[in-house]
């Protein structure tokens, strides 16, 4: 899952328009919660980048589920609301934080590189 993250983070790098959507976020940390494991993102300014070490985090949001629907959210198959929706992932946060991390998601889009490393 790590490596998947990785491919996310490089390809938000690479799209301006989702770039304009955190340049001004403060400290976004997203919990990400799937089958007895947990990463966290943290969209800082412009930055993104996956965290190691969660001793530090104090407002972290939670989206949580089966690995395969994680897979759909960071591949941008699927909207975060539709997945909520079906019942695949649950999700700790506000409702305009649930918008913003739904468009970062699925605008982001990385799906070739994923189906490279997937296959």
């Amino acid at each position: 899952m790590k490596e998947l993250i990785q491919i996310f983070l490089s390809a938000i790098k690479q799209r301006s328009h989702v770039l304009k959507l955190i340049e001004k976020l403060d400290g976004l940390k997203i919990r990400l919660v799937y089958e007895g494991q947990e990463n966290f993102l943290v969209f800082h300014r412009g930055e993104v980048s996956l965290l190691a070490d969660d001793n530090d985090i104090a407002a972290t949001y939670d989206i949580s589920g089966q690995q395969d629907s994680i897979y759909s959210l960071l591949e941008g198959k699927e909207k975060l609301r539709i997945l909520m929706k079906n019942g695949q992932l649950k999700v700790k946060a506000p409702i305009r934080t649930i918008l913003l991390i739904e468009s970062i998601f699925y605008l982001t889009k990385p799906e070739e590189r994923f189906k490279e490393f997937i296959s």
